[in-house]
């Protein structure tokens, strides 16, 4: 029977950590049968909410009530007794347990049932909840997709009325955002209140009945209907200022005289950190003036392919040339002339009690010098010049990075990399962290990178961002390429097919 009241009213929730405000005065409602969309960038304050919400923050102002009754939520436990389950963005599920085994750890005296009774159970709320999911698999053995369905069934066993996705769609192939598109519309038939967290407005129109927009803590749109507001309107209230659309001029791709490649891989095979084999008879070329992009679900080989690529990790098998020049090594694709944005910024490219302009010397090219070392004067004018330049608007020269977000850490790698003069550039996942406003501004610099003549290798898992900027697609699956999609035949259906190893 639907309620008379909302499922969950959120009013006036606020929450500041010393001076960073991350939650101001923030409202919203959730009612049974109801999917509500939270949209803002990183940094808005989405998250923030959330953990309040879910027990994980105490907020210092405002107020829940969930189900027509105050609820004080001081720890997740009492958020999973109320009936408020989260699905977060890093699964939380153990690779070498079975799916059956890793419910048994979430619902309660799961640990004592017998399996059999306990597969009985998940295989009754696999069919009640429309969740496709084999209770004896092992979870290692699971695709995203597939992984992502036990951490929603879990949830619901454990007496969820009201589910949280977090960004539940930033890893999935399109079939796969739409198979789990069918659970939340299942869900919602069945009166369960979702809120779920994303940055894409197709997605919003797609499957939300009301929105709330997030910018700088607080909320902008409150309670919204989608199909009332243009997407002009919406990004506008996310960002603070209109975004043109992207503009993308086809390439130029020439090789006067014979000329090399700005990348070829020729037969590579590696093997994983795990040891298992990553990449399997990898052969690709990226042209001089072309932008390449890679696709595929995560894990398919896309970061041992950028680490091959950059001499940073050595393959068993196979060649790798820039510029015809072979690499061995990370020294060697540095002096051939790459430049690279890596997929974890905070892992792979910044020393946290460095500030910005330390950063900037990190690239690798000899240092402007002085007499008694670095010339560091010089060092602020160049990073200066390439701020302006750019136009990513980094965190001001003296902020250490331990103190940036990860979206202002992105810009600083950013502006580092691609105000180089490089002939390769190799972007794992450029426009993460990202606002709106920015992420337009990288694919711009990385049209310019191309259309200045560098070769560009762009990975991301963003469909919509690939078949914005190149001129081809190649597709991972499984450690190998699976198939090349020209721009002509560029369609998410045909993509995704070869992401998940079928045919286009």
């Amino acid at each position: 029977m639907t309620l008379c009241h909302p499922l969950l009213e959120v009013l006036g929730l606020t929450k500041s950590f010393g001076e960073i405000k991350a939650a101001t005065d923030v409202s919203l409602e959730v009612w049974p049968g109801e999917v509500h969309a939270l949209v803002g960038e990183n940094g808005a304050g989405k998250s923030t909410l959330l953990k309040m919400i879910y027990g994980v923050y105490h907020p210092d102002a405002g107020q829940l009530v969930f189900d027509g009754h105050e609820a004080v939520v001081a720890s997740p436990s009492d958020a999973r007794r109320l009936g408020i389950g989260m699905v977060f963005q890093d699964l939380r599920l153990v690779p070498a347990l079975t799916v059956a085994e890793n419910i048994a750890l979430a619902i309660p005296g799961g640990v004592r049932l017998r399996l059999g009774a306990l597969r009985a159970r998940i295989d009754e709320a696999s069919e009640r909840f429309g969740l496709a999911v084999d209770s004896r698999a092992w979870v290692g053995h699971l695709s995203i997709g597939e992984r992502q369905r036990v951490e929603i069934l879990k949830v619901l066993m454990t007496g969820a009325r009201l589910v949280i996705l977090d960004e539940p769609t930033s890893v999935l192939a399109p079939q796969e955002v739409e198979a789990l598109f069918r659970v939340v519309e299942h869900l919602r038939s069945q009166d369960f209140g979702v809120v779920i967290v994303t940055h894409k407005l197709d997605e919003v129109r797609t499957i939300a009945d009301r929105a709330t927009v997030l910018r700088g803590g607080r909320a902008v749109l409150s309670n919204i209907v989608p199909s009332q507001h243009s997407d002009a309107e919406l990004v506008e209230a996310m960002v603070g200022r209109s975004v043109a659309d992207l503009q993308r001029p086809p390439a130029r791709t020439s090789e006067p005289n014979g000329a090399a490649p700005a990348l070829e891989l020729a037969g590579i095979e590696c093997a994983s950190d795990g040891g298992h084999l990553a990449l399997k008879a990898i052969k690709l070329a990226v042209r001089s003036g072309e932008l390449v992009g890679i696709a595929g679900v995560a894990g398919s080989g896309q970061r041992e392919l950028c680490e091959v690529a950059l001499g940073l990790r050595r393959p068993r098998a196979g060649t790798v040339r820039i510029n015809g020049t072979q690499v061995r090594s990370a020294a060697a694709a540095l002096a051939a002339g790459a430049a690279s944005v890596p997929e974890d910024p905070v892992a792979d490219a910044v020393v946290s009690r460095l500030d910005v302009t330390g950063h900037m010397i990190l690239n690798g090219r000899p240092l402007p010098a002085r007499r008694l070392g670095i010339d560091w004067r010089k060092v602020r004018e160049t990073t200066a010049d390439a701020d302006q330049r750019l136009g990513l608007r980094m965190a001001a020269p003296h902020r250490r990075v331990s103190e940036l977000s990860g979206g202002n850490i992105q810009r600083v790698v950013l502006t580092r990399e691609l105000s180089l003069d490089a002939t390769l550039v190799v972007a794992a996942y450029p426009s993460r962290g990202l606002d709106i406003a920015n992420v337009r501004r990288t694919q711009e610099i990385l049209l310019e990178r191309r259309d200045a003549g560098a070769g560009v290798l762009v990975v991301s898992e963003d469909l919509d961002e690939l078949m914005g900027l190149a001129d081809r697609i190649l597709v991972m699956h499984d450690g190998a390429i699976s198939g090349e999609v020209l721009p002509a035949a560029f369609d998410r259906q045909s993509i995704g097919s070869l992401m998940t190893g079928g045919a286009a």
